[in-house]
């Protein structure tokens, strides 16, 4: 990015920054702040500014391969991009399921990348959901925008339109279905996905298991204590956007949740981890083809997040059998 490109850019960022410094702005992030929020707002924009994605050839439309009813009541259809593994076949209806959620550009080829990688690796059905309604983007104070005005309720509500659609695909050969919380269902985002995955779990799925990759932490634990499933949560320490001091907080109050709930032994939530990996900062995992190639660190943090998404994936393949 050049430095007069920089400058449009700086100017519109600071105008949607200026919005929101004002006292009308509302927020619907659980235990942040208007100041938190301007703040990580702000690191976010210049994060971004000098990390720029690359350029999308790909629309929308071409990238998603499922259209999936909006919410009742709603004239609103949600574009998604649904991966399957190799072995996919007959027993498709019973596989777990990943809810994966975007982050602030939309629904993208890294996330479409992705989505394919932990598919197959997982032998899972991937669901990505388009949360922007039709919208993507490289512009980065429009992506701001888009995550700043995407409301964690209308997410919400999108995202039981999502978990209804997969609940309702019929098995080939007329074979009876599991329930989704028997298959397993898991929610996992990046950046603005998520924060979005665990507001999304506190609220409203208390029984899918939760993966944050460097989004914004849940300190409250009224809503912590909600969730039947574990969290991993994945940052990066030079992750200015979210300090080691906040970090520490969402590791305190996901073990006063675990204690709360039942304890180590007994609790939902039991397995819970979040990973802080050194000398990496917002957004260290772009693509699919680092993993591939082995980069560190990450490889580590997609074998964490594989390890803690087969475990739990597991345990409800056992108990189904049991």
């Amino acid at each position: 990015m050049t430095r007069r490109s920089l400058r449009p850019s700086l100017v519109v960022c600071f105008i949607i920054l200026a919005h929101l410094a004002t006292p009308c702005t509302t927020f619907s992030t659980p235990s942040q702040g208007a100041p938190a929020a301007f703040l990580s707002t702000a690191t976010d924009v210049l994060y971004h500014l000098a990390n720029p994605p690359p350029l999308q050839s790909t629309s929308l439309s071409d990238l998603a391969n499922t259209l999936i009813p909006g919410p009742q009541g709603s004239d609103v259809d949600i574009l998604a991009y649904v991966a399957r593994p190799s072995s996919s076949g007959e027993e498709d209806h019973n596989k777990p399921v990943l809810i994966l959620i975007h982050e602030f550009f939309g629904l993208n080829p890294s996330i479409v990348g992705k989505a394919e990688g932990l598919a197959e690796e997982l032998d899972c059905i991937v669901v990505a959901p388009d949360t922007f309604r039709g919208v993507m983007t490289t512009f980065i104070p429009r992506a701001i925008w888009l995550a700043l005005s995407t409301p964690q309720k209308r997410v919400n509500e999108d995202l039981d339109a999502v978990c209804k659609w997969v609940e309702q695909q019929d098995a080939d050969d007329g074979a009876p279905k599991m329930r989704l919380m028997d298959r397993g269902l898991a929610i996992m985002g990046f950046c603005y996905g998520g924060g979005k995955a665990i507001r999304y779990t506190t609220q409203r799925r208390f029984d899918a298991a939760t993966v944050v990759f460097y989004g914004s932490p849940l300190t409250d634990v009224g809503y912590l204590k909600n969730l039947r499933a574990p969290i991993c949560g994945i940052y990066g320490s030079d992750d200015v956007q979210f300090p080691e001091s906040m970090l520490r907080s969402f590791k305190d109050a996901v073990q006063e949740a675990i204690s709360l709930s039942g304890g180590e032994d007994n609790s939902p939530l039991r397995g819970s981890d979040i990973t802080v990996y050194d000398g990496v900062g917002h957004a260290f995992w772009r693509e699919m083809e680092e993993v591939k190639k082995g980069d560190q660190p990450q490889l580590a943090a997609y074998e964490k997040c594989v390890g803690f998404l087969r475990s739990f994936f597991n345990e409800k393949k056992e108990a189904q059998q049991s």
